[in-house]
């Protein structure tokens, strides 16, 4: 069938498919944060998957890779042929808590209300939604009469926002073989460029993140009697952490910026040519001005530049007292080239090289991962920025992205096969936050895309 009567199709069924998404935000499938793992809404959101895909003919389970995991959804069509390219479509169905506050939320998080065009509701847009439209795209390509184009795999995890440690063990551990090799993998947990901003997502940035903890007194102790002659732990973080960035922009760390793989100049060229409104960006952070390499262009800084943050600090008590225990954390993201191993065991190293030798310093829960990145002129580049322009009818641009996600490179390493990320959200969807928002023209323009997507994989050789 053309593949224009697919679309056809998908443009009748908008209203089932948004009363079907609603359904499944309506399940408080939570794994982080307040009520994690509270009632069975886990269960329920995977089971409704499984019950999904088995409607349309797949065959579908949950697969329970340990007793303290939470189950993925693994789902594949039936009579897979190796004349067909196989390809593996990524989601979550878990999300995150309402505790940020929850008196912040101007609608229950799981009624699913509609206003103004968008569905207001935990996960809506991270990621339910956007996994729902892969979803719906093989059902209406399947209920229009037609053959896939490609054989299917889809793989959705009630664990990205606590770790994702069961896909983690399952992707290690040759889960994916059966079905190798793969053409690609399809993910949907990126943003789009902005409003009829469809993008293809080129690259994500890789993470180095670690805790320390700074020991001094075995217990706090009154900073009248014992001041001037305890080292505070206060302090002593606040001195080692102190300069990490200068008033540049620059990382101070040794070592930092080795091996960082230069933009080329037709990516550059790609970034400069996006509208940047640096106030804009201003008033919705609510700052007066924005920071960083400021040798470096704004989108530039957003999503190819490293950089250093700290991110949590805690000691003492408003009290006067010396604490015993000083807390922080810190995260870098990183970008192609740079060695998440070599920049840990740096950033530690200059860390504790900033205190005083006899002082009792632990670093814990680190973990790293190394940056994705797609070439330019990568082959399936070219045929999913067609699907984009089909299913959004509006051209597509080219972005990265700065945030990182793990199992990408994970998925990618162990596949050898490259990761196209087509993002549906926007970046203004409040993901994580009061009132998280989806648009639903964009949950019917994804659907449109997806089916297009796989109409186009299907054509490569």
């Amino acid at each position: 069938m053309a593949l224009a009567n697919i679309l056809q199709f998908i443009d009748n069924q908008q209203r089932l498919y948004v009363d079907q998404l609603k359904e499944f935000v309506r399940i408080p499938s939570i794994s982080a944060g307040a009520d994690a793992d509270n009632g069975d809404g886990i269960t329920q959101a995977a089971d409704f998957l499984v019950e999904q895909f088995g409607q349309m003919g797949f065959s579908a389970g949950k697969v329970q890779v340990s007793a303290d995991t939470n189950p993925l959804v693994l789902a594949h069509n039936p009579n897979a042929s190796r004349e067909r390219p196989t390809v593996l479509v990524y989601g979550h169905y878990d999300v995150q808590g309402v505790d940020n506050p929850r008196s912040a939320w101007a609608v229950d998080p799981f009624a699913a209300e509609e206003r103004d065009g968008f569905l207001i509701a935990r996960g809506a847009s991270d990621n339910k939604g956007p996994s729902f439209a892969h979803l719906k795209a093989v059902e209406a390509i399947l209920a229009a009469g037609d053959q896939l184009p490609v054989d299917l795999v889809f793989l959705i995890e009630g664990e990205e926002e606590c770790g994702s440690r069961a896909l983690g063990q399952f992707v290690a551990e040759g889960g994916l073989e059966p079905f190798a090799p793969l053409l690609c993998t399809v993910i949907s947990d990126t943003s789009m460029y902005g409003p009829d901003r469809p993008s293809l997502t080129l690259g994500l940035r890789g993470i180095v993140y670690t805790e320390l903890e700074i020991s001094g007194p075995k217990q706090d102790v009154h900073s009248g009697l014992f001041g001037g002659i305890v080292r505070n732990p206060n302090q002593l973080l606040v001195d080692a952490l102190a300069g990490l960035v200068d008033a540049e922009g620059h990382i101070t760390v040794p070592g930092f910026y080795e091996g960082i793989q230069p933009l080329s100049a037709r990516e550059q060229s790609l970034y400069a040519a996006l509208e940047v409104d640096e106030q804009a960006y201003c008033r919705e952070l609510g700052v007066d001005s924005l920071a960083g390499e400021r040798a470096y262009p704004l989108l530039e800084r957003r999503w190819t530049r490293p950089t250093l943050d700290i991110n949590f600090l805690s000691g003492g008590s408003p009290r006067t007292v010396i604490p015993g225990l000083a807390k922080a954390a810190v995260s870098c993201r990183l970008v192609p080239g740079q060695d998440p191993e070599a920049i840990q065991t740096a950033l530690e190293t200059h860390i504790r090289n900033r205190l005083p030798e006899s002082n009792r310093i632990e670093f814990k829960n680190q973990h790293i991962s190394p940056a994705y990145n797609l070439d330019l002129d990568h082959p399936l580049v070219e045929p999913t920025l067609q699907a984009m322009r089909t299913g959004f009818e509006l051209d597509p641009v080219l972005t990265r992205e700065g945030g990182s996600i793990p199992i990408v490179i994970d998925i990618a390493t162990k596949t050898q096969a490259p990761v196209l990320l087509v993002g549906l959200g926007q970046i203004t969807d409040n993901w994580h936050g009061p009132n998280e928002r989806f648009c639903l023209r964009d949950f019917h323009r994804g659907i449109r895309t997806s089916a297009a997507l796989f109409h186009q994989l299907g054509q490569v050789s």
